[in-house]
């Protein structure tokens, strides 16, 4: 079987599990779930280029995996086994997403720093603007691999929400001009370089891959850091005007097996 790849980036999948605990009264109980479960976690961490994190969730759900992977058969596998595994016990798949880690379309490009230089006096050829040129080549590499190829964290508090732009009369988002549209996303990327060291972001890409556009999976040491920093941007105008947001996940990041035993004490 040929290997599906992605072009670039990973493949990311969320999943949700709840636990039915009439199921498990009426005997839907696997011996040997916790094993298995296990062992399907240990080798997906294992896999080549593969990246798991497991959540404790709070309220909706009860187990959550974000799955980071370059090969789409294989985290079809894992995906599917999981959920196969899980059900076994009397758990139930309660929500599940689809996406692709992405860059921006809307980062500065190399052309546009350039003119950002000699526009504030800063002339070609002199020293200082091949420096801040180099260093800007440096820190958009930098950026690009942290969005194709991000390496979660092991921050304790976790939150996901799927989201997407408006196209409604007067508030198409798609109807804008693309220049309009990258002068909105540098006012929204201001606010989220305010939580810089606080909450990491990854907005991964769903468009024509689930119901959504993107999914935008928060880490932070401090649930209120993830709280804040959702409020503010809701003032700012991409979200204020042409945002649509689905219903938010959050967990607390935890080993597999306690995560297991705190749901099914």
């Amino acid at each position: 079987m040929n290997r599906l790849k992605a072009k670039e980036g990973l493949f990311v999948v969320h999943l949700f599990f709840s636990i039915d605990h009439w199921k498990r009264k009426d005997g839907h109980v696997h011996p040997d779930f916790e094993v298995e479960i296990g062992s399907i976690v240990d080798r997906m961490k294992k896999e080549e280029g593969f990246q798991i994190a497991t959540f404790c969730m709070l309220c909706h759900c009860d187990i959550g995996f974000m799955i980071l992977g370059p090969d789409l058969h294989k985290m079809q596998e894992f995906e599917k086994s999981l959920t196969k595994t899980f059900s076994l016990d009397g758990w139930n798949l309660h929500y599940s997403f689809f996406s692709m880690t992405e860059k921006s379309e809307y980062t500065t490009t190399r052309e546009e720093f350039e003119e950002e230089l000699i526009a504030s006096g800063i002339q070609p050829g002199t020293e200082d603007f091949l420096n801040r040129m180099s260093a800007f080549e440096k820190a958009m590499e930098y950026y690009t691999m942290v969005r194709l190829y991000p390496t979660l964290p092991d921050y304790p508090f976790f939150s996901f929400y799927p989201m997407r732009k408006k196209r409604e009369s007067g508030q198409n988002w798609y109807a804008l001009g693309f220049k309009e549209r990258k002068e909105l996303m540098k006012g929204h990327a201001t606010v989220g370089r305010k939580y810089s060291g606080r909450v990491i972001q990854y907005i991964t890409g769903s468009t024509g891959l689930d119901d959504w556009e993107w999914a935008v999976s928060l880490y932070a040491n401090d649930p209120y850091d993830i709280k804040s920093i959702v409020y503010e941007m809701r003032f700012d105008p991409v979200s204020a005007k042409f945002a649509e947001f689905g219903s938010f996940y959050c967990g607390l990041q935890m080993s597999l097996n306690e995560a297991i035993k705190r749901v099914q004490r």
